[in-house]
């Protein structure tokens, strides 16, 4: 975020894309944490606890970060593109999970076609230039575990029998929800191994993200009492891969501040 934006002239386009993003943001980061805070206070809720907790960074960090720099600086592209790949990641997982429309995923794809439409910048929004080869092979790599973890969560959701569910996780569509989360991480990652020079929020964001995951995973390892935890070992290398992401980052940033011209 420290390199100058382009000026946005004041328009019905603009001021409508900042409502929407706004309110798009405020209904993310007040949900996310309106969901998870029973888990943390209610014992009935507790086994909810890794569904909700692990999503809750993605959704806070990444997508309502994301709505809150559009509002401010409509012209930057990165923060559109976190949010199509977090809303990428999760329309994949329903689809998978066959809840597209029985679990409202629709709602964040229909928000962002109207902001890439509004969007002072959508002419941007394709346009990649040379990726971090570092931060792009860690995505890739990381994204085999996680297809296969998305996979196996979001077919749970089409072999629950509703009636047969008392827990829950089928009614509030935790198994896709993880699900997305998981792909929304890859792809966020490969997104900003595309970043700008001296655009360090966004692989702090996302690094940080991606090691509260892994750190969900080691506090609620107990896979019996909290379906779909990563675990101790894969928390772990979750949590190693965030910190791995923010280093490579901030080692490329130095040396390119410290290259001759």
């Amino acid at each position: 975020m420290d390199e100058p934006q382009p000026s946005v002239v004041p328009g019905p386009k603009v001021i409508a894309f900042r409502i929407i993003a706004g309110l798009f943001g405020a209904l993310s980061i007040i949900s996310s944490i309106g969901f998870a805070i029973p888990a943390l206070t209610n014992e009935e809720d507790k086994m909810h606890s890794f569904h909700l907790l692990a999503a809750l960074p993605v959704f806070v960090l990444v997508t309502g970060l994301a709505m809150i720099v559009l509002v401010l600086r409509p012209t930057d592209v990165t923060a559109l593109r976190v949010a199509w790949a977090v809303t990428i990641g999760t329309v994949i997982a329903s689809i998978l999970g066959e809840d597209f429309v029985s679990g409202s995923y629709y709602v964040a794809p229909i928000v962002l076609v109207l902001l890439t439409i509004l969007s002072p910048a959508r002419g941007e929004l394709l346009r990649f230039g040379s990726p971090m080869i570092a931060l792009l092979s860690l995505a890739i790599l990381a994204a085999i575990p996680a297809i296969v973890y998305a996979w196996d969560n979001a077919r749970i959701q089409t072999l629950i029998d509703p009636m047969n569910d008392p827990s829950g996780h089928w009614k509030f569509h935790h198994w896709t929800g993880i699900a997305g989360t998981a792909l929304a991480l890859v792809l966020v990652g490969v997104v900003v191994a595309f970043r700008s020079p001296g655009d360090r929020m966004w692989i702090w964001a996302i690094g940080l993200a991606t090691m509260l995951f892994g750190a969900a995973g080691v506090i609620f390892a107990d896979e019996v009492r909290y379906p779909s935890t990563i675990g101790t070992l894969w928390g772990l290398l979750v949590v190693f891969a965030g910190l791995v992401a923010i280093a490579v980052a901030e080692l490329a940033d130095r040396a390119r501040a410290e290259a001759p011209g």
